[in-house]
């Protein structure tokens, strides 16, 4: 594949990145909207802890196969992916074994403190067969992210995810409780299980073993294991540690806050690991056009998450105010807060996938351990200032890991350091300023004005974003 071919690819890349971004955010929006109403707060409490399982059951099954298939030359070669499809299925099988074990002490510990959390004893077990099914997904989810054909794995999320939203809003209706957002995540991935199958005809995967593949795989995938434990941990013990500070019905609200706040950083990362890091690998031999390219590519994720970002710290109140009833009305300011833990999770998850392009998977472990340590301040922010400052407390981990990371790109940190640095004053003063005026005028606002102000002033940086992106991707060679 030549130069123009690849900017094709990723062009057409991004754009098919965004627009399942988007699909999934529709549906994500109504399900949640609708579950809101005909569940309760706890049961999304309730779901807050089984999401963090779920989510470091999913990291943990990969064990750095996606990247090494996407990274490695061999990555094509039938005994390559056969093996690495061996190697996914056995740990499958031992993360469900995990998550049976997990689910007494889970149920005990959340349970002291809301008698609903002692359902985690049932649920984590169900929850973690989804990890058996995904162990069976095809290595094609693989081979098309590594050859950019992101149409194909677009249509691959969106068509689970949609069966899987009606299958859980009708659970819903029948029996209102958290075991219908469980069957959600069962349904996904019975679902996607045969179609992953169906994009890799006519070839077929198949159990296999070879020592030198399996070798490679593990070697690269060993430092991507150990990190992805340890950004489960970064990524999600904010909720574990919630589930004891709050109520289940606070935790509720909280998840709901974090569910729409994290927007801007799943547009980025999405960005980064579907679009960019594929084209970054292309380079790895050369670290000056590599790093020349992630920092143009930065830019333009910086611009689309920070907008994003901006928007929704605007408009969140009004967003919640307007579509989710008074059971939910804390999740608005809770929202503008959660806005400063996206942006430094937006910096630090842009810039990631450099050293891990360049075979230093090292680097994300110990930038994702270093995160960790904002919990140490978490804690006693959170007795002292309360919620703002527990958030506060994390995102300056997240500040620290971005530093650190910087340490592994062996050219250009300067560059990278001020571009995050300038980013981060654009959108804070306009943020921290609209926000200021919006609150400071709203008692005097009408209630079309209070919609209206808050609307204009959130679409302002997403319509500048856009505009900018559209003349770049126009221009850059």
């Amino acid at each position: 594949m030549d130069a123009a071919d690849t900017r094709k690819r990723a062009l057409q890349g991004s754009v098919w990145t965004l627009f399942g971004y988007g699909g999934a955010q529709v549906l994500r929006l109504g399900s949640n909207l609708v579950l809101a109403y005909l569940l309760f707060p706890s049961a999304f409490g309730v779901m807050a802890l089984v999401t963090v399982f779920m989510q470091g059951l999913q990291m943990f099954s990969e064990v750095g196969i996606g990247p090494s298939i996407i990274q490695n030359s061999k990555g094509d070669d039938r005994e390559f992916l056969d093996t690495a499809w061996t190697i996914q299925i056995l740990r499958g099988f031992a993360l469900w074994i995990f998550s049976c074990l997990l689910s007494w002490p889970a149920s005990v510990f959340f349970g002291t403190n809301d008698p609903s959390g002692s359902d985690l004893l049932y649920i984590l077990p169900v929850i973690g067969f989804s990890s058996v099914l995904g162990g069976f997904n095809s290595t094609a989810v693989f081979s098309l992210n590594r050859h950019l054909r992101i149409a194909s794995l677009t249509w691959l999320e969106l068509i689970p995810q949609a069966i899987s939203v009606l299958g859980m809003i009708v659970w819903a209706m029948i029996w209102p409780s958290v075991w219908a957002m469980v069957s959600g995540w069962l349904i996904y991935s019975l679902v996607r299980l045969p179609l992953s199958h169906w994009l890799n005809r006519p070839l077929r995967n198949r159990i296999a073993w070879d020592r030198s593949c399996a070798r490679e795989l593990l070697h690269f995938g060993k430092w991507i294991f150990f990190g992805t434990i340890v950004a489960f941990l970064s990524g999600s013990l904010d909720r574990i540690l919630m589930g004891r500070l709050l109520t289940l019905d606070e935790l509720g609200v909280y998840s709901i806050a974090l569910t729409f706040a994290r927007v801007g950083v799943e547009v980025s990362t999405r960005l980064s690991h579907t679009v960019l890091f594929p084209v970054l690998a292309k380079s790895q031999h050369d670290p000056t056009t590599l790093v020349g390219q992630s920092i143009q590519a930065r830019s333009l994720i910086l611009l689309a998450g920070g907008a994003i970002v901006n928007g929704f710290a605007i408009f969140s109140p009004v967003f919640f105010g307007l579509l989710y009833d008074s059971r939910y009305a804390a999740a608005g300011t809770i929202a503008q807060w959660l806005s400063i833990l996206v942006w430094s999770s937006i910096l630090l998850s842009s810039m990631e996938r450099v050293p891990l392009a360049l075979g230093h998977p090292r680097a994300l472990f110990t930038s994702n351990l270093i995160s960790i340590f904002g919990y140490g301040l978490a804690l006693p922010l959170y007795h002292f200032a309360g919620l703002p400052g527990f958030i506060i407390g994390i995102s300056s981990g997240l500040i620290l890991a971005h530093v650190v990371l910087l340490a592994w790109i062996p050219i250009r940190r300067n560059d990278i350091f001020t571009q995050s640095l300038r980013f981060t004053l654009l959108y804070g003063f306009y943020a921290g300023v609209c926000i200021y005026v919006l609150r400071g005028q709203s008692p005097h606002f009408s209630s079309f004005e209070k919609i209206f102000y808050p609307l204009a002033c959130s679409t302002i940086p997403c319509a500048i974003a856009a505009r900018i992106a559209l003349r770049r991707l126009k221009t850059k060679p």
